[in-house]
């Protein structure tokens, strides 16, 4: 094991990082963070380096090792990607890699087996499931935003997804705890060399030992939901009146003791409830008396019970019956009772109430001392063991059936610490129970102790290091456990405590298990369980939380697909008779099946997948987004070259059926293409992936081995099937350093050190990377693909002076990554010498060559978050934003930060232009263009992503790829207004300049595909309808003509649409702001719907008088960050289209509109609305969404 002290250098960090570093990086106990960005930085190093032990390294050199990772990754020189960082060095099973590619085959066997494979990245348990936040509450009623206890405290839940039907086992314990997973559920356990280690459920044995966390009960919800009683009507004036009683509107102690006691021994009248109370017990009759004259104001009745020694207490009221019906409460059978949801939702203190009830009724004190609890309830036994557990007190719970053949469950408190937690937290109703409960001496209760597994050995390494005369003590102390042989005994709690108790020779490790309050169970049994509704929590920061009281967690990460192998649709199925549903109908099955696809966090569009241009269904796939049904994926078209010929010369090309290998048909290629482009434009989908050249180029190095048919979802990482991204990025803007002559250069030295580092470092992550599955393990290893890539790409040219818009950049970022492409080349075959070449070198396209560790080396990924943990600027990106604020909601108002990027900033004031009100300035604007005292060369430098033609954006992923092994993440901006033809040529010129693929994006492309390709499907069928009465929704004409405003909101520029009818009365309303695909977009839509919906509904009210209505409703409805001043100030979303609104009616004139459209504060929106902070700060970069502001992304 390392040295746990880590290096005394410390990083600079700036307000951005610390608050991302916080928020997704740092490791948390309690809900809290508990280290230091240098405390990762050295859990991560040490974890790493941990590789090079394998290789024979001393621990001194992996120190060495370990101090120099410690090095890059502190002064900002070199980050792994996000998962490295999250995982590296916490043990808690996560994998170190950002996404995989599966392969999908033909048959339905292959199709969902990679469903199947999905969902092992990707692991879910049964909807039942109790996890604790507010209470006890079932996995599928979760919702985002909730807390949720972990091993390690409260942690909040960012997502709960519904992963729909599958197989499910139950693991069955020894003392009778069980849950229901998916196959591929990890559970904490204790390994064999007694360190916790997660294991899928798959791989545990009858034997294995489980990690169970007592106690934790968190929050809880008391109000109860109102009941409005609906008493039977009498047939005449004189019928009885059922009489009413007062209700509790609140979940009390109180109350619960009373359901507790109904549950155990109650049942159900056709007046109200009743209560069966033994006859020693006169004490809990008037305890019932008094909780129902306390809850209800009512009176109860008393009878002897058929059996002599007991009696029957009523609570008679219809309505108070019904009252508990709703509630949940009511039982019909006593095999059929359970633990009402109110009970479990509730607080801690009525929880314990409920189980003092339940315990009077049904519990005992045995003469042993030990509290038992017997009920005929399978599900109730169940339920109890797990409420007992989260209030801090395990249980055993067996079944016992009797010579009749009745079945029963006895549920007992197994430790002495429950034991204590029993007696102080609930005790019993009745004096007779808690008298013999307060005579119980703890001291002779659990004798044998609780068990902590697989200690014997680390007792005996302790034992034969210990000097002679301590021997002996420490012999007689311990003999049973060191020495016997024929059934050897655990270690216990009691021993442990035992031991400190006394003093003398004790093991170090015995306080730090005295200290730990995990309880452990041995598995009995696994058995399938059927096929279960799954479900699946994001944890972000602790990926696990407890489920029935088990610690367990799942892992993701984004995933590829390749569809191309699936035979077309109606293609004949011989082995069934039946018709294919094609490619797309599966990419839709993926869609859903996937709908949990999360990596520690990552959200939606974590997939991507991929169809063949010369497929059947190509045209199917290339508009299956138009519809908005497809959320989970981003598509691509591998366009081969065959095709790209054919585009090129006009003509058509051939379709083959993947199964058959015949051609099927042709198509026109520039048809196809425009296709694409039209779709894109639309949506942002499909992309275009080269296939062909990927596997003619380095991207491929073993095609002997396999041919690339999908990438990442990001598409800069081409992947055989079951490979996995293993990637890292060196921040360039770091090398530059000022010359003797003053001028700016890059320090190619100190660059060559630590890409040498790099790779070295990236190579390792191999090794101690936790792969989910083992054909990935297996695949990840023979090919040892590494992708080193940079960031701060835009930085360096800050700092060097070069506009990005230029040859110098472009033929800059040829040298450098040509640089990076032979260091690193050169290291790779070092370490091969060092370590040997991958296994599959032979079969690579270096087999003729130098012998390389690795089968790829570069690869430019998306930095998302690292980037702005090291305080750069993302990839090889221009900056999106010069300077943005940050709005911040305190107790005495509102702090508005002004966050600039660093390397702007810093020239700035070096060359004597900088000023707060500037940057203040440049916030509001988004650039430099145009503001009075910047000098002119520097308005050409520092220009942001959308100032610059998307044809230099492709340049320079073109200047990049020419050296780097995989592919380039890059992000193609195009403005809102740019055209089709622009798109074609933006994809035409990427083709052209040897990019492996290609992806654009155009401003508000998403929110214009619903408004013209959902609206538009309606307008055609609407347009065929037969004529309607008045008393229907109007049907939209086949066209209208209407006018489109721009409006500067909050938030954004919006785009607000009113279209008339021929006789000018408004008829529908379009609003589109911000970038499409986004939460802010579809509340424009829906906001547009709405009022749509308002003017076409058959109503008394001209279509005027409705505006006029919507506009009283919509004005001056509030926001957090308003824009401009005066009467030009807009609040919010709402108050703009109310504005918009009032002036195309009228009520608002034109220039007044022209004021409001122009705000005073000039100032330009970053991004969309971020869904975890609230600032307009989400941005689309390196094909992926991420907030400037908090770090949220949807890498």
């Amino acid at each position: 094991m390392l040295p746990e002290t880590r290096p005394s250098k410390v990083g600079k960090w700036t307000e951005p990082a610390l608050r991302v570093l916080r928020e997704r990086y740092l490791s948390r106990k309690d809900g809290e963070v508990t280290e230091t960005p240098e405390e990762m930085c050295w859990r991560v190093a040490m974890s790493i380096a941990a590789g090079e032990a394998r290789y024979g390294r001393t621990a001194a050199a992996v120190r060495e090792i370990a101090e120099a990772f410690y090095d890059m990754m502190v002064d900002g020189e070199f980050l792994p990607n996000s998962p490295t960082l999250m995982n590296a060095g916490k043990g808690n099973g996560l994998q170190y890699s950002a996404c995989y590619v599966l392969p999908v085959g033909d048959s339905m066997e292959e199709i969902f087996d990679s469903v199947k494979a999905a969902a092992i990245i990707h692991k879910c348990l049964a909807g039942d499931t109790l996890v604790l936040s507010d209470g006890l509450i079932r996995l599928r009623d979760m919702t985002p935003g909730a807390a949720v206890m972990t091993d390690d405290g409260p942690f909040y839940v960012s997502e709960r997804h519904d992963n729909g039907e599958q197989p499910v086992f139950e693991v069955v314990t020894d003392r009778g705890y069980t849950v229901m997973a998916t196959a591929e559920h990890r559970l904490l356990t204790v390994a064999d060399d007694v360190s916790y280690r997660w294991r899928p459920i798959a791989e545990l044995t009858e034997g294995s030992w489980l990690v169970m966390k007592p106690g934790g009960w968190l929050g809880g919800a008391t109000k109860l939901p109102e009941f409005v009683y609906q008493g039977k009507q009498g047939r005449n004036a004189t019928s009885f009146v059922a009489r009413t009683h007062r209700l509790p509107r609140e979940m009390t102690p109180e109350l619960a003791e009373l359901i507790g006691l109904y549950i155990g021994d109650g049942g159900t009248h056709r007046d109200g409830i009743r209560i069966t109370v033994g006859a020693a017990d006169q004490d809990v009759i008037d305890r019932i008396r008094s909780l129902s004259v306390a809850l209800f104001e009512r009176a109860i009745t008393v009878c002897p019970d058929k059996n002599d020694n007991a009696f029957e207490v009523g609570i008679l009221s219809v309505q108070i019956k019904e009252w508990l019906s709703a509630l949940g409460v009511l039982k019909h059978l006593s095999r059929e009772a359970s633990i009402p949801a109110i009970v479990l939702r509730s607080t801690e203190e009525v929880a314990s109430g409920f189980v003092r009830g339940l315990f009077t009724a049904d519990g005992c004190v045995r003469k042993n001392g030990h509290i038992t609890l017997t009920t005929s309830s399978q599900r109730l036994g169940e339920e109890l063991q797990i409420l007992l557990l989260a209030l801090g007190i395990p249980t055993h719970r067996r079944a016992d059936t009797s010579p009749s053949g009745y079945r029963s469950w006895q549920i007992s408190i197994c430790t002495k610490a429950g034991f204590r937690a029993f007696r102080q937290k609930i005790g019993f109703l009745s004096e007779r129970k808690a008298a013999r409960l307060a005579a119980v001496d703890e001291t002779t209760l659990f004798v044998r102790g609780e068990k902590i597994p697989g200690q014997r050995s680390r007792l005996r390494a302790w034992y034969d290091g210990l000097a002679q005369p301590l021997r002996h003590i420490a012999k007689i102390r311990f003999d049973d456990l060191l020495n016997r042989v024929s059934q050897p005994r655990e270690l216990t709690r009691q021993r442990i405590e035992a031991a400190l108790a006394v003093g003398g020779p004790v093991p170090a490790f015995f306080a730090a298990l005295a200290s730990e309050d995990f309880f452990f169970v041995r598995v009995t049994g696994i058995r399938e369980a059927g096929t279960q509704r799954v479900y699946d929590l994001t944890v972000p920061e602790k990926h696990a939380y407890l489920a029935n009281g088990f610690v367990g967690h799942n892992s993701g990460g984004g995933t590829g697909f390749a569809f191309s192998r699936l035979r077309p649709k109606d293609d004949l199925v011989a082995s069934t008779g039946g018709r294919a549903s094609g490619p797309v109908s599966f990419l839709r099955v993926f869609n859903s099946a996937t709908e949990a696809v999360k990596q520690g966090g990552t959200r939606r569009g974590a997939n991507m997948g991929i169809l063949k241009v010369d497929h059947p269904d190509i045209l199917e796939f290339i508009e299956c987004k138009l519809d908005g049904g497809i959320t989970n994926f981003n598509i691509s078209v591998a366009a081969t070259n065959a095709f790209m010929d054919a585009l090129e010369r006009g003509e058509d090309y051939d379709l083959v059926n993947p199964h058959t290998g015949a051609v099927v048909r042709q198509l026109s290629a520039r048809e196809v293409f425009s296709r694409i482009v039209s779709a894109a434009w639309r949506t942002g989908d499909p992309g275009m992936v080269f296939i062909d050249r990927i596997n003619a180029s380095p991207a491929n190095p073993t095609p002997d081995i396999g041919q690339i048919e999908a990438t990442n979802p990001c598409g800069e990482q081409p992947l055989l099937p079951n490979e996995a991204c293993n990637l890292g990025s060196l921040n360039v803007s770091k090398f530059a350093r000022r010359a003797e002559n003053g001028e700016m250069t890059a320090d190619w030295e100190e660059m060559e050190r630590v890409v040498r580092l790099a790779v070295r470092f990236l190579d390792d992550v191999i090794e101690m990377n936790p792969y989910p599955l083992a054909v990935i393990d297996k695949t990840v290893k023979d090919n040892r693909r590494i992708g080193l890539g940079i960031m701060g790409w835009a930085d360096l040219l800050f700092l060097l002076g070069i506009p990005y818009d230029s040859k110098d950049a472009t033929d800059l970022a040829d040298r450098v990554m040509s640089f990076v492409k032979e260091t690193s080349h050169d290291q790779s075959a070092k370490l091969a010498e060092e370590r040997r070449p991958f296994p599959n070198w032979e079969h690579s396209i270096y087999q003729d060559g130098r012998p390389m560790r690795n089968s790829t080396v570069t690869t430019i990924a998306p930095t998302g978050t690292i980037s702005m943990i090291a305080g750069c600027s993302s990839g090889v990106e221009p900056i999106f934003a010069l300077a943005f604020e940050h709005r911040v909601k305190q107790s005495d108002g509102e702090r508005v930060l002004t966050f600039v990027n660093e390397t702007f900033e810093a020239i700035a004031r070096e060359q004597g232009w900088f000023s707060d009100a500037l940057m203040q300035e440049i916030a509001r604007r988004g650039t430099l263009h145009g503001i009075p005292g910047v000098p002119d060369a520097a308005q050409q430098v520092f220009k942001t992503s959308h100032e610059i033609g998307y044809e230099w954006h492709v340049r320079h992923q073109a200047a990049f790829q020419r050296s780097t092994d995989n592919g380039v993440s890059k992000t193609i901006n195009l403005p809102n207004g740019a055209s089709e033809a622009d798109v074609a040529s933006a994809y035409r010129l990427a083709w052209e300049l040897g990019c492996l693929g290609i992806t654009v994006f155009r401003d508000g492309c998403k929110g214009e595909q619903v408004l013209n390709v959902g609206v538009g499907a309606k307008k055609e069928k609407a347009a065929g309808a037969a004529p309607m009465t008045a008393m229907v929704i109007k049907p939209r004409p086949h066209s209208l003509k209407g006018t489109t405003y721009r409006m500067e909101t909050p938030i954004g520029t919006a785009y607000i649409t009113i279209n008339e009818t021929k006789e000018g009365d408004a008829f529908e309303v379009f609003a589109q702001v911000g970038k499409g695909g986004s939460d802010t977009m579809a509340v424009a839509e829906a906001l547009g719907r709405l009022i749509s919906l308002t003017l076409r509904l058959p109503s008394p009210l001209s279509a005027q008088r409705r505006l006029e209505e919507i506009i009283s409703q919509l004005s001056r409805i509030g926001g957090g960050q308003p824009t401009g001043f005066g009467p030009s100030k807009i609040l919010s979303l709402p108050d703009a289209i109310a504005r918009t609104l009032a002036e195309h009616i009228g009520q608002m004139k034109p220039a007044d509109a022209a004021g409001i459209g122009t705000p005073a504060s000039g100032k330009k929106a970053i991004g969309d609305l971020c869904k975890e902070c609230g600032q307009a700060t989400f941005i689309y970069e390196e094909g992926c969404k991420k907030c400037l502001s908090c770090g949220f992304n949807e890498c």
